[in-house]
């Protein structure tokens, strides 16, 4: 378990949360995970949370930015799934967290 005293690892930490507090990308998230590890197009990602392609296309760079989700360009679509690597490492960023919480009581 990595240690959260490690400045990095707060950094981390911040943010994914200051990313995951977006209830649209929280959305594409679910998308993306409710479809097994698929790829899954902007087009129908935006058609499932409502919201515009070029609303979508700017969280989706936002989530590529800090590598939750990675993408695969096919012809003229751009694939997107969640990153497991990122979110593997992530997951340990705050299962340590809630662990140093829980055990100060």
């Amino acid at each position: 378990m990595e240690n959260l005293n490690d400045q990095e690892n707060k950094e981390e930490l911040e943010e994914l949360f200051k990313i995951l507090s977006n209830p649209n990308r929280l959305k594409i998230i679910h998308i993306l995970a409710e479809n097994d590890n698929k790829e899954v197009t902007v087009n129908e990602i935006s058609d499932k949370i409502k919201l515009t392609q070029p609303a979508t296309s700017q969280h989706l760079k936002i989530l590529k930015k800090s590598k939750i989700v990675e993408c695969n360009k096919k012809g003229n679509n751009i694939y997107y799934k969640i990153n497991l690597d990122t979110i593997t490492r992530r997951k340990e960023c705050i299962d340590s967290l809630f662990h140093k919480l829980l055990n100060t009581h």
